[in-house]
């Protein structure tokens, strides 16, 4: 069976009937889309619509598996020839469908790669969020105990006594990463000065 002859047939036969590509479908319950593709031969319709489309085309199903009108004096065929297209015609519409779920499992499955994707996204930028202002207050000295302020922000419960307790620490070389301490107290200084 040759998608691209049976495609110019319908077409040939659809324009006969002076029937759009809209027309058509619409009568067969479809979109014009999947008119088209039949009609350029990029896809064959499911077997279960080849007996719709011979009636609105005023054809036999045989006509449309084989493409093209049969004469009265063509019109008995073997049997094993009309068997051999409609085995044809199966084959291509199992094709058809089975190329359509492989489709579907691709999209689906990339749509379930992006959200876990963005979900593993967002969930690293909220535990940077978050380890940026509390990683670095590791420490069990009783200076640097801290709290949340009315913003949200980490603050030093006593600044002076912090800020002491650094000055302290950074001479003894334990604070290598005295920035993020330093954030920490001039939120904590700000604060104060509300207060």
């Amino acid at each position: 069976m040759d998608k691209e002859k049976f495609g110019h047939f319908v077409s040939a036969l659809r324009k006969e009937k002076g029937m759009t590509q809209k027309d058509f479908a619409e009568k067969l319950f479809l979109t014009d889309k999947a008119v088209s593709k039949w009609e350029r031969g990029l896809s064959f319709p499911d077997i279960s619509l080849l007996e719709p489309i011979a009636e609105i085309l005023d054809v036999t199903v045989l006509e449309l598996l084989q493409g093209e009108r049969i004469l009265e004096e063509e019109a008995v065929m073997p049997v094993e020839e009309v068997q051999k297209m409609m085995d044809e015609s199966l084959s291509i519409s199992d094709e058809e469908i089975n190329r359509k779920h492989a489709r579907s499992k691709s999209i689906i499955l990339l749509c379930c790669v992006i959200i876990l994707f963005c979900i593993s996204v967002a969930l690293n930028i909220r535990n940077l969020a978050n380890n940026g202002r509390t990683q670095v207050l590791q420490t069990d000295h009783a200076a640097y105990e801290t709290r949340m302020d009315d913003n949200g922000k980490t603050v030093f419960t006593d600044p002076d006594r912090a800020l002491q307790q650094m000055i302290m620490d950074c001479k003894q070389g334990k604070w290598k990463e005295m920035e993020n301490y330093l954030v920490i107290l001039e939120d904590s200084q700000k604060e104060g000065e509300k207060k």
